[in-house]
């Protein structure tokens, strides 16, 4: 058995990749052993992990808008009530 191409092992599942490490892991020695399908679900765990920190940086650029806007209001009210 081969290592599988790159793409074929991108739409692999994570329980699916798992079980073949398993199996790998009781063959040590033939195919593309243990640390091929331990490093491909590692780059998913960053995959998963970057998308959400985008996510948060998102939120936090809402968030940063609304508070600017909400000074300059405060600001212009506080202005115009002297």
């Amino acid at each position: 058995m081969g290592a599988p191409k790159i793409a074929q092992l991108r739409r692999t599942s994570d329980d699916d990749l798992i079980a073949r490490h398993d199996e790998a892991s009781d063959q040590v020695g033939s195919g593309p052993g243990v640390s091929y399908y331990l490093d491909e679900l590692a780059r998913r765990g960053q995959v998963q992990q970057a998308e959400q920190m985008l996510r948060y940086t998102r939120r936090i650029e809402w968030m940063t808008l609304v508070m600017t806007v909400a000074t300059i209001v405060n600001v212009v009210i506080a202005f115009f009530r002297r």
